[in-house]
């Protein structure tokens, strides 16, 4: 008897790990948005720079040109394109471009798309040992038992011990 139920164990171990194993698959997508701003600052000398002359007449008295002409001046000129920011400062004196800088904001959109698989089995296999007391309380006895965790929503359990076989099948409430 003692041999049967041994080889019915082992017989059911064979079948349950030569079944193929089929796993719940979950698949988490995480995306994420990093925004990274770059900035570049260029100058260059004025006497590098063309300079494109417009033929304006305006009549002022004398005191006024030397003034103007004499004074440093500094124009500023901003190019926005979507995120992005361009800015052109020019320096003048003396009817002349002194300097010229260049700053860009540039910003990049980094997407990151993480998946993360998780794999779950739906069916497992265990062997256990349990021990069952007496109405009385005064002998124990103790069990081996080997337990199928099924695809659905059961256990089945075969075990042997000191008061003999048992066969068991469990729900999941």
């Amino acid at each position: 008897m003692k041999n049967g139920l041994i080889v019915c164990l082992i017989l059911l171990s064979v079948f349950l790990f030569s079944v193929r194993k089929r796993s719940n698959t979950i698949t988490t997508t995480k995306i994420d948005t990093v925004i990274n701003t770059q900035t570049f600052v260029k100058y260059q000398k004025g006497d590098k720079i063309m300079v494109k002359v417009i033929d304006t007449v305006i009549n002022r008295d004398t005191a006024y040109i030397v003034r103007d002409y004499n004074q440093v001046k500094e124009y500023t000129d901003t190019i926005m394109q979507m995120e992005n920011v361009y800015i052109i400062k020019d320096t003048i004196s003396e009817n002349r471009i002194q300097g010229r800088s260049f700053k860009a904001q540039i910003q990049e959109k980094i997407i990151t798309v993480t998946n993360k698989i998780e794999i779950k089995p739906k069916a497992a296999l265990y062997l256990g040992i349990r021990s069952d007391l007496s109405q009385d309380m005064l002998k124990a006895n103790h069990n081996v038992t080997l337990t199928f965790k099924t695809r659905k929503k059961g256990l089945f359990s075969v075990g042997y011990g000191m008061s003999g076989y048992s066969i068991g099948y469990s729900i999941k409430l």
